[in-house]
């Protein structure tokens, strides 16, 4: 081979691995694969905060009476004696709570919730051979409810995620009322109710959905179907003898329940970085 062919080869070579060069620093087919980096992402797990308000539908079953339940126990009366209506007011809520999100589907929470004044009202009777009465029962409710609840968050779409759950705890009731003679043969007496406050086991169950303000904070708007069990008062005062000869009892309001609608926030406190990983560049050869 001669010097020059060999010149001539060596300089073939050198435009050969500068054109390489050139075509990786293009981004042409022989670029190397890029090592993707990690990009941090908050966890669903952590410790939350949670707040919210909202409004309770609330009804009740039957209600107990002292009167009414003494002439009803005498088996010498023959008359009638009952309620013509009853009713509880709806009223506004205020909750808070503290919870834990175990993972992306379980979650956990211990809440207080102050139910506001709430009005009772109710007609009884006593149709009697000696005479008739009817009484206009009225009252104040307040109730305040804990509870420890479990949820199953059911994914994350776009920011949304629906739930459902359930909750065991207890609700302190506060009742008072007044008895005001309304019928014919009444003379028109005002009996007072003591105001007394009693404990009762209560429950809900809750559904709603949350949406993903930031990686921090989440809008939460839901519904809870609550049973409050039974609000008492103390005893009945009034001027001559209540019921008769019967010891005065007091206003028993039983089965207790509420249609709950509710707007809030929850705070997620220190959430937990976890790494996402991007699609991989896949090299062209």
């Amino acid at each position: 081979m001669t010097r020059t062919s060999i010149h001539l080869l060596a300089g073939m070579a050198i435009l050969g691995l500068s054109g390489v060069a050139q075509a990786a620093d293009m981004g042409g087919p022989y670029r190397a694969p890029t090592v993707v980096q990690p990009i941090a992402e908050a966890s669903a797990s952590g410790w939350y905060l949670r707040g919210d308000v909202g409004v309770g539908l609330t009804g009740s079953g039957k209600w107990s009476e002292g009167t009414i339940d003494a002439w009803n126990a005498d088996p010498t009366f023959t008359g009638r004696a009952g309620w013509h209506s009853r009713s509880v007011g709806d009223t506004g809520t205020i909750g808070v709570g503290v919870g834990y999100q175990f993972n992306e589907y379980l979650r956990g929470d211990i809440t207080a919730q102050y139910r506001a004044n709430t009005r009772i009202s109710g007609v009884n009777y006593i149709f009697a051979d000696d005479g008739n009465w009817e009484n206009k029962v009225t009252g104040k409710l307040r109730t305040g409810v804990f509870m420890a609840n479990a949820y199953a968050d059911l994914g994350n779409y776009s920011g949304l995620t629906p739930y459902v759950g359930a909750g065991l705890g207890a609700a302190y009731h506060r009742l008072s009322a007044t008895d005001l003679g309304v019928g014919p043969d009444n003379d028109g007496a005002t009996g007072r109710y003591v105001s007394a406050g009693n404990w009762q086991l209560a429950w809900a169950l809750h559904t709603g959905l949350a949406y993903d303000i930031s990686r921090n904070l989440k809008l939460d708007v839901g519904y809870s179907y609550m049973n409050l069990g039974t609000a008492k008062t103390g005893v009945l005062k009034c001027d001559d003898p209540c019921g008769g000869t019967t010891p005065p009892k007091g206003l028993g309001v039983k089965d207790l329940f509420s249609h709950d609608l509710h707007i809030g926030v929850r705070y997620l406190l220190n959430p937990v970085e976890k790494p996402v990983y991007a699609a991989p560049v896949v090299a062209k050869f």
